[in-house]
């Protein structure tokens, strides 16, 4: 709430007070416009404001008045000034109905009857007070105001306004006339105790009159400015002074620094393997392909498991059938079928694949699989993890260590921004909160290089590369490969999970690798290795989109370097 109450005063001092939200204010003019300003002994100045105006046939209310009491002073501090409002009268001193309105930046002063509208000239006389406003220097103390202000949408045919000081206090006078910024003089003369200033021409809407009066030190009292913490701005929270930009970049270091550290104390593998990868000529302890997936990247993910499938098949545990595509539109499908041979060796992730496989039955075809088998894989993933901690591979079980290692880089990352915010409205040092916020990222990033394996883990890690390198060689040099066929499908489930199906088949081509692929898998058409190939690669593929499907979601919805507008006073205001 704060917060919200600090972005509204932001907003207030930038624009000024927000005039109605109304049609643009014209059609009628002010005739003229004077402002006699007596300067007490106490320092505060007593003003009466004489605005006579011409509505001419349109019917209104009456005008309101709004002068600004709050002004930016420096980069962190608000001038305010004390305003009262005395009275609001006519020409002939009956007395007008008003309405006062402050807020922190202004005072609003709306004249008139809400039940009666008026038209053709009218007059108003603003009896008020302010105190804070004149200005104390070395040599000399000053008033400097805006008498009119440039918040009035219709012109201004005369400005004037009068200055009257105690006897003797008058040193010099200074006048300015136009938009705000404007250094264009107008006419000002004075006396010891009075000054009189007259604008030069009529003031076009936006334009004012602003008066410069120098008084003699100790004249009247002064005082000292009355000032306040301005609320900090988004721009006013990123301070980039030589000390913050130290602070900041201390800070980024430091959270860089940290990260690495976590990385290099948690995530590296215990006793790394070092030296050369030595190809190994079958899987590393006869290990499953899913196993050795989750070695190889630390992850249980879909493509362990659908090796999982590929390898239950090649052990003959249920065959696959295609059925060719029907009609231009048409998709290929594949039944998966179970076979009698025992299943007593299965382990856990892979006997919750199989019943999930063949829950409705003995046979299943592959597309009505979709949407449905997701919780199925998200079960055997878990159980695979179990599997490799079990076996003592990682420090820390890899899926719930990237989890919380993301939750923490999160939470880094709110903590940072919350930082950010504290600081910065605090004193200026968003910047140091802010720098914070790149370790938070990186750690959401390396999230999945924190799970770390043990030296048993990295040991089987090297070999699984080396079986790996072993595999690859199978299509740069065929002759090896040309008297083992039965290596095509026992290994093939591993290709599957090393993504290398395609090379691993290709490097068979012209091998009699029918009989062996023909007893776990039926084509549509005569069995050749292109065909099985481009065959074997759709079932591939379909099978990883149909088990990773999840179910379809429901729907839903001065004197040096004076001009105008660069005191006090000011504002504007307009008709109702």
């Amino acid at each position: 709430m704060k917060a919200l109450v600090r972005l509204v005063a932001i907003v207030a001092l930038t624009v000024g007070v927000a005039r109605p939200v109304a049609a643009a204010d014209t059609g009628w003019t002010i005739d003229a416009f004077r402002a006699d300003i007596t300067i007490r002994p106490t320092g505060v100045i007593a003003i009466v404001e004489s605005i006579d105006v011409d509505f001419g046939d349109l019917q209104k209310h009456g005008i309101y008045r709004t002068i600004p009491t709050r002004y930016r002073y420096d980069d962190r501090r608000d001038r305010v000034y004390a305003l009262t409002v005395q009275s609001v009268t006519d020409r002939t001193g009956r007395p007008w109905t008003y309405q006062l309105t402050k807020s922190d930046a202004a005072t609003q002063i709306k004249i008139g009857d809400a039940a009666r509208t008026l038209s053709g000239k009218q007059s108003y006389r603003i009896t008020y007070t302010v105190g804070g406003a004149l200005n104390a220097f070395a040599d000399h103390d000053e008033l400097f105001w805006n008498v009119n202000g440039d918040q009035w949408e219709v012109p201004a045919r005369s400005v004037t306004a009068a200055v009257t000081a105690p006897p003797g206090a008058i040193q010099r006078v200074a006048c300015f006339e136009g938009l705000a910024g404007s250094t264009a003089v107008c006419q000002a003369t004075s006396g010891t105790d009075r000054a009189d200033f007259v604008a030069a021409r009529q003031l076009a809407p936006g334009e004012q009159l602003t008066v410069v009066t120098a008084l003699r030190t100790g004249a009247v009292a002064a005082g000292a400015p009355v000032l306040v913490d301005r609320p900090r701005g988004i721009a006013d929270f990123f301070s980039t002074s030589p000390l913050v930009s130290a602070l900041a970049a201390a800070a980024l270091v430091l959270g860089l620094t940290v990260v690495a550290w976590l990385w290099w104390t948690r995530g590296r593998d215990r006793g790394r393997p070092r030296g050369a990868i030595v190809a190994e000529f079958e899987p590393p302890g006869k290990l499953r392909p899913a196993q050795l997936g989750v070695l190889v990247d630390e992850t249980a993910d879909p493509r362990d498991l659908i090796a999982t499938i590929v390898d239950l098949a090649v052990r003959g545990h249920l065959t696959i059938t295609e059925h060719p595509k029907e009609g231009l539109f048409g998709h290929a499908d594949w039944t998966l079928e179970r076979t009698a041979a025992a299943a007593d060796d299965l382990l856990p992730y892979e006997r919750t694949l199989f019943d999930g496989l063949f829950a409705a039955g003995g046979s299943v075809l592959l597309s009505s699989l979709k949407g449905t088998f997701s919780p199925t894989l998200t079960k055997a993933e878990s159980q695979l993890y179990t599997d490799a901690m079990a076996r003592g591979w990682f420090v820390a079980d890899p899926s719930r260590l990237r989890t919380a290692y993301a939750g923490l880089g999160c939470l880094a990352v709110i903590l940072a921004l919350g930082l950010t915010f504290l600081l910065g409205s605090s004193f200026g040092w968003g910047l140091v909160g802010l720098a914070l916020v790149p370790a938070g990222a990186l750690l959401i990033v390396m999230n999945r290089a924190m799970p770390a394996r043990t030296e048993t883990g990295a040991a089987l890690f090297a070999q699984t590369l080396g079986f790996k390198r072993y595999m690859d060689t199978a299509e740069t040099d065929r002759a090896a490969f040309a008297e083992k066929e039965g290596l095509f499908t026992a290994y093939l489930p591993y290709a599957v999970m090393f993504g290398t199906v395609d090379k691993w088949i290709h490097a068979f081509a012209g091998l009699d690798i029918a009989k062996a692929a023909s007893g776990f898998y039926v084509g549509s058409g005569p069995f050749n290795a292109a065909l099985f190939a481009s065959s074997f690669g759709g079932f591939s593929s379909t099978l990883a989109s149909t088990v990773v499907a999840t179910p379809a979601a429901s729907g839903g919805s001065g004197f040096s370097g004076g001009f105008s507008g660069g005191g006090g006073g000011g504002g504007g205001g307009g008709s109702w």
